[in-house]
């Protein structure tokens, strides 16, 4: 008999269309479309990155020519393509579109919106971006970009063999649907595709030691939530010892994750650790490899750049600015859309897998640090070697100008002098200068409407 600690864990059934057919189940629309959709992913995650990139440029054409003949802000933009003859174009043609900032889209409005989305794409629905960047955007996607989204969040639990039947809980930013139900403490399915165990939500914003509590009394198999939340719980739970029981994997979304994280899950909740990355305007990007921890970009869902601050292409190794254009969205079509943030190109994995690789998302352009001479450096400030000059609970560096930099602190007590000057002299290390240093001490650092928190911003040539 087979093992059955060895099957399969997403096993699951799907909701059914047919009464009385339980196994094999006929599923039912859209259940029967994301598993169309996952039967292709999962074929072509293996092809090889040429055949990959062949497929992704025909769609391209695709989205190309209905934004050339239906988007006004496309129609000068596009006319250098004009010359590429139907299933020629190449990334070479594509460099030539100008590239797509935040700045664009929000002057552009509604004349980035196509005025004929064909009708079998599905209900149009709007999407606005939190504004972390200080620019928020709303964008329109179809009712195919969400079967594309379901199928591509169907294939992060299937890579990491996430149990369908399990309990999930979710610890985010909550607005619509999801704060409902956690005002009601109710639970939905969180497995697209397929019947599945609970998933309860619960507010970001609420104090980490009431988090800690209901994820305790919940119990998960799995949570959901973003890195430095995780980080806060982690701490809160070593020290009060109050912890979940059955937690098997936690999977972060939506910061960049410090992979000092991974350690600390495992030796607190002895829990694995997933990453994700992804925006509210282009869905899913990227996914954590199931046997590494660098990330897959989702070729089949858009096509991505990393790119030199000239707009030349990276290579492996290096890290550049991220321009990515979604293969499907024909309702505010989003070509080369210069997304804001910073990743490291990696070589092929060795998974085989032929999804281009990166190594690791470094964040945003204000989460970099601007030196006296004007050069700009992503600052880290490792809390294992922080913890033993202080004991610091939270913090925030905030750079002003090329002089003065702002560390906000949360504190456990009020700091020695001799702990005060410590911590200013390793942040200094930190920071690459001698800068000068205010320690602001606050009871707590608030997140921001969006629910991301970040270690570091500069107000530099913001």
């Amino acid at each position: 008999m087979n093992d059955p600690a060895k099957q399969p864990q997403g096993v699951g059934i799907p909701p059914m269309a047919c009464p009385g057919i339980v196994w094999p189940a006929i599923p039912e629309s859209p259940a029967a479309d994301i598993l169309a959709l996952q039967y292709q992913l999962d074929r072509t995650q293996w092809w090889p990155a040429k055949t990959l990139l062949a497929a992704q440029l025909g769609q391209l054409e695709q989205l190309i020519r209905h934004a050339a003949r239906t988007v006004p802000f496309y129609g000068e933009r596009l006319k250098s393509l004009e010359d590429v003859k139907p299933g020629a174009l190449t990334s070479e043609d594509l460099a030539r579109i100008p590239i797509l900032k935040r700045a664009d889209v929000q002057a552009a409005g509604d004349d980035l919106l196509s005025h004929d989305i064909p009708g079998d794409h599905g209900a149009v629905r709007i999407v606005r971006t939190s504004g972390s960047t200080g620019r928020p955007i709303t964008v329109r996607v179809t009712g195919a970009t969400g079967l594309y989204g379901a199928a591509l969040n169907l294939r992060y639990h299937l890579w990491h063999g996430r149990a369908f039947s399990a309990r999930v809980c979710c610890i985010r930013n909550l607005a619509g649907v999801s704060a409902k139900l956690a005002e009601n403490d109710e639970a939905t399915g969180w497995a697209p595709g397929f019947r599945s165990g609970e998933m309860f939500y619960f507010d970001i914003t609420r104090r980490v030691g009431e988090q800690l509590d209901w994820l305790a009394d919940k119990d998960p198999d799995y949570l959901l939530t973003f890195p430095t939340n995780l980080k806060a719980l982690l701490r809160q739970s070593h020290e009060s010892g109050v912890k979940p029981q059955k937690l098997r994997q936690v999977a972060t979304m939506s910061e960049t994750l410090d992979p000092a994280l991974r350690e600390s899950c495992r030796v607190v909740w002895n829990a694995a650790l997933s990453d994700s990355y992804s925006s509210e305007e282009l869905g899913l990007i990227a996914l954590q490899c199931p046997d590494h921890t660098h990330y897959h970009l989702q070729a089949e869902s858009l096509f991505a750049e990393v790119l030199h601050e000239d707009g030349t292409p990276c290579g492996p190794g290096q890290t550049g600015r991220l321009v990515l254009t979604d293969l499907h969205n024909f309702a505010t079509p989003l070509i080369r859309y210069e997304i804001g943030d910073y990743a490291e190109i990696g070589e092929a994995c060795p998974c085989g897998r032929g999804l281009p690789v990166l190594n690791r998302i470094t964040g945003r352009t204000r989460n970099m640090l601007t030196l006296p001479t004007g050069d700009k450096v992503w600052p880290s400030f490792p809390e294992n070697r922080m913890m033993p000059i202080a004991p610091i609970r939270q913090f925030q560096i905030i750079q002003h100008d090329l002089r003065r930099v702002e560390a906000r602190l949360v504190a456990a007590r009020q700091l020695t002098d001799d702990e005060a000057g410590r911590l200013r002299i390793f942040l200094a290390g930190c920071l690459g200068h001698d800068f000068e240093i205010e320690l602001v001490f606050v009871d707590e650092i608030a997140r921001p409407a969006g629910g991301k928190y970040e270690d570091f911003i500069s107000r530099v040539d913001l």
